[in-house]
């Protein structure tokens, strides 16, 4: 079920072909030890440390949130810098291939970050990734990722429809800059914001990440019917005013 969904959710990007899709699943989902690059490993902004017991006595996965919203994260810094070994964009000369594979490699990281945490903790063994978690992570970062141009243009039109943030300053906390509310190119003062400002940073990934699961995983998965492995497209990582500004008509 996992490999359908993330065939389906890579169908429906106009820059993510199906041969994409067949290579990240084959060589960087699925087989679980994509190579590492010292270049990815920062401190995380979420905590991902031990599993937390009382959870475990209730039979209780760990949230597979604050993995992806760190990858999500780390993806943007990647993409503020300009990385041309680990691209994080498509561009004139950076085919979709090679960011679907750049993304797919550092949500493997950070898998495999998360796994370090767990095993090092005598009896916390159980809340390391299972293998079919490990691959709804995966799909959700080369998901957003590839997503880049889409997701960003509805979190800066449901911004811009609030006029209080602006007149707060409250732009920070969906992780965007002011100059993106008016008209223009504005990418590299976008870019400048993400590399030096790490809370922002997180905001956006965080915004991003939920409006993934809402406008894209969650109608997909009805329309297959199914539900994803954790068991949930819900955004429980974000306050409900936010909420209410990226999910204008309602929010389950």
């Amino acid at each position: 079920m996992i490999r359908l969904l993330i065939l389906v959710l890579s169908l429906s990007s106009k820059a993510f072909s199906f041969q994409t899709t067949t290579y990240v699943r084959n060589h960087l989902v699925f087989s679980g030890k994509a190579a590492c690059n010292d270049s990815f490993h920062r401190t995380p902004l979420y905590a991902a440390g031990p599993g937390d017991k009382v959870r475990e006595s209730n039979g209780k996965r760990p949230s597979l949130n604050p993995t992806i919203i760190n990858a999500i994260s780390e993806a943007l810094l990647i993409r503020s810098m300009s990385d041309t070994k680990n691209p994080m964009e498509i561009t004139e000369n950076v085919q979709p291939l090679e960011v679907a594979m750049a993304a797919g490699k550092l949500a493997t990281q950070c898998i495999e970050k998360r796994a370090k945490s767990s095993t090092a903790v005598k009896g916390d063994e159980s809340s390391a990734f299972t293998h079919d978690e490990a691959q709804l992570i995966c799909g959700r970062v080369v998901g957003v990722v590839m997503r880049w141009d889409e997701l960003e243009r509805i979190l800066i039109e449901r911004v811009k429809a609030q006029t209080w943030i602006t007149k707060y300053g409250e732009e920070n906390s969906f992780g965007v800059i002011k100059e993106e509310l008016s008209e223009g190119d504005v990418k590299v003062s976008v870019k400048k914001k993400m590399k030096d400002d790490p809370l922002c940073r997180m905001c956006r990934a965080e915004c991003l990440y939920a409006l993934f699961l809402k406008t894209v995983e969650q109608l997909t998965m009805e329309k297959l019917g199914q539900i994803p492995v954790d068991g949930h497209s819900g955004v429980d990582f974000i306050d409900s005013e936010r909420l209410e500004v990226l999910f204008p008509k309602g929010f389950d």
